[in-house]
């Protein structure tokens, strides 16, 4: 019901039998008060000349009691009461009969409003209205109220004597006659209502059906379907409305369409970008991201279970100082640079953009520059003080004998070497990391080239103590190798091996593998700290701290370039420690040379 009366139906319905009352009422007010006042003023008026007509001719006629008659008579044609009175207010003649109506005569004698006094004393009072308590014809019945209208107008009876006559009516007449006027207009008024029901549901119904098109379109359009519309069947304001409703619809469409694109595009430009983007909505909430700020939020969740991302943080100081900010983020081993600055909207702070950037690589090349710098400054100072040093023992003649000349001119020219060959080492590692690493590849056997290698070392490896050992299991026996860039790179190895083995130990050389040669150096030596084992491939990087390079030492750069040559191959190079254990080198080379 309540639905009923909320809607437009209800609601049109309501004001038609709302304005439909009203002008019913209004009417019916009108009608009977002009019927009341048209019988009244002629019922009045028609008692008044009746009663002044029978006081004439009862006063004009010389036989009174003939003239009583006639005028009893003609009251009763008239259904009209008469009571004729004395200069003493005594009843002395009156109408009997049916039709007339049953009133207590001294209850009417005696009323105020009947102004019989004034009659007697020859004074024409109007009629007035009395009501009157008149007993039922059944004993069980109570009281009745009856209305009455009487009069009273002056009876000269003789020369000096002032009767009256007193002539009264029933008003039922009047009242039956507004009764059926009554009945009349319910009756009229409930074929109104009913009539003005059915017109005011089907004018609303006329009405409303394009509204509820309307209503049920842009619930489509609510759920996605901006195509659709309206179906104009009128071409007045309603179908106005619809044609209206349809543009909208078209051009909601239409900025549906671009804002879509537009947000593709940005998710698009986002998506392809190296930084990562991050926006924090006006409630401190990540309302878009990219897949790098993605994997930065990922990296932080999981390093720092319990703490905050930092992000919120720096948007609640960008919030109160409304300036950007700039800081270093360390996560998982990696360095993110945020810069985050906030998003105005005229003159609040709506949000704020946080763009990330991994400078992890850029602060490594940094520090690689500063620790190549320090290494070589620190490789050429020792060669450089010798020089220097023994050069000028030479100069001050410190040195006397040819002895004494000979050894500081050797030292001088091993010291000589030495920077040669850091220089060269120096130059070539800057070419292979540049990517001009040349290789003369060709196909060889195996273990010829592996044995070759071995007897390489075998002295070397018998004057201090060490057994070499040569292990080769592939079944492979041809490969595609740059040989003298490969011998560079085991010649590294094993030399480091037989330095860091002490004598009674043993380094092993193997081959081995189906689908990628893995080629080994082992040896039994003081073994890599674990600490240090993701370096060693590092320029300069010294694993012992404490070993101080002899003489002919190496410069630090040997595993650097033995990793660039490696990987210019195709391959691979790893390295397993543990300390005082010893070390296993690993290169693992994809076979490209067919079986013999």
């Amino acid at each position: 019901m309540d639905v009923i009366f909320r809607s437009v139906v209800g609601k049109l319905w309501m004001t038609i039998i709302a304005l439909f009352a009203l002008v019913l009422t209004i009417f019916s007010l009108l009608l009977v008060q002009s019927f009341d006042s048209f019988y009244s003023n002629r019922q009045t008026k028609n008692l008044q000349e009746l009663a002044e007509g029978l006081s004439t001719g009862l006063a004009a006629s010389t036989d009174k009691r003939g003239a009583l008659e006639m005028a009893s008579t003609f009251s009763l044609v008239h259904h009209t009461g008469m009571l004729v009175l004395n200069d003493q207010g005594q009843v002395i003649g009156k109408s009997e009969g049916t039709g007339l109506p049953n009133i207590p005569v001294e209850q009417l004698l005696k009323d105020q409003s009947l102004h019989l006094a004034d009659a007697l004393a020859g004074k024409h009072p109007a009629p007035q209205r009395i009501y009157l308590q008149v007993a039922s014809n059944n004993p069980n019945d109570h009281m009745s109220s009856v209305q009455m209208l009487a009069v009273a107008v002056p009876l000269e009876e003789s020369p000096g004597k002032q009767g009256a006559v007193v002539m009264y009516q029933a008003i039922e007449d009047f009242d039956d006659t507004v009764n059926e006027v009554r009945f009349l207009i319910f009756v009229v008024g409930v074929i109104a209502f009913v009539a003005t029901t059915v017109f005011a549901f089907f004018l609303s119904s006329r009405i409303t059906i394009p509204l509820r098109q309307m209503k049920e379109t842009a619930h489509r359009i609510a759920e996605g379907d901006f195509h659709a519309e309206v179906p104009i069947k009128t071409a007045d304001e309603t179908g106005e409305l619809a044609a209206s409703f349809n543009t909208m619809a078209s051009k909601l469409n239409q900025l549906v369409d671009a804002l879509s694109k537009e947000k593709e595009q940005l998710a698009s430009v986002l998506r392809s970008m190296v930084d990562g983007v991050v926006m924090i909505d006006a409630n401190g909430k990540v309302a878009v991201t990219n897949p790098p700020a993605e994997r930065f939020l990922r990296d932080w969740e999981y390093e720092h279970q319990d703490e905050p991302v930092p992000l919120f943080t720096f948007y609640q100081q960008v919030v109160q100082t409304g300036q950007e900010v700039i800081e270093d983020i360390p996560v998982q081993g990696r360095i993110w640079a945020l810069v985050m600055v906030p998003l105005n909207d005229r003159e609040q702070i709506r949000g704020a953009v946080a763009v990330l950037r991994d400078i992890t690589q850029e602060r490594k090349l940094d520090k690689m520059r500063n620790d190549f710098v320090a290494n070589v400054s620190h490789e050429l100072r020792t060669p450089l003080s010798m020089l220097q040093g023994y050069s000028e023992a030479i100069v001050d003649d410190i040195a006397t004998s040819p002895e004494e000349h000979k050894e500081l001119a050797q030292i001088i020219y091993d010291e000589s070497v030495r920077m040669t060959k850091l220089v060269n080492e120096l130059l070539s590692l800057a070419r292979m990391e540049a990517g001009h690493v040349e290789l003369f590849q060709e196909v060889l056997e195996l273990r010829p080239y592996m044995e070759r290698i071995h007897r390489k070392f075998t002295g070397l490896a018998r004057e201090r103590g060490i057994t070499l050992l040569l292990e080769v299991t592939t079944t492979h026996t041809d490969v595609n190798i740059d040989p003298d860039r490969m011998e560079q790179v085991l010649t590294n190895l094993i030399d480091n091996a037989l330095r860091h083995t002490p004598s009674g130990g043993s380094v092993t050389i193997r081959a081995r593998g189906d689908k990628t040669l893995l080629i080994e150096v082992s040896d039994t030596g003081s073994g890599i700290p674990q600490e240090d084992l993701p370096f060693v491939f590092e320029r300069f990087y010294k694993a012992d701290k404490a070993r101080t390079r002899g003489r002919v030492g190496g410069t630090g750069l040997g595993l650097a370039i033995a990793r660039n040559i490696v990987e210019a191959h195709g391959g691979t190079i790893g390295v397993q420690s543990k300390l005082g254990e010893g070390t296993t080198f690993t290169i693992a080379l994809a076979l490209q040379a067919k079986n013999k």
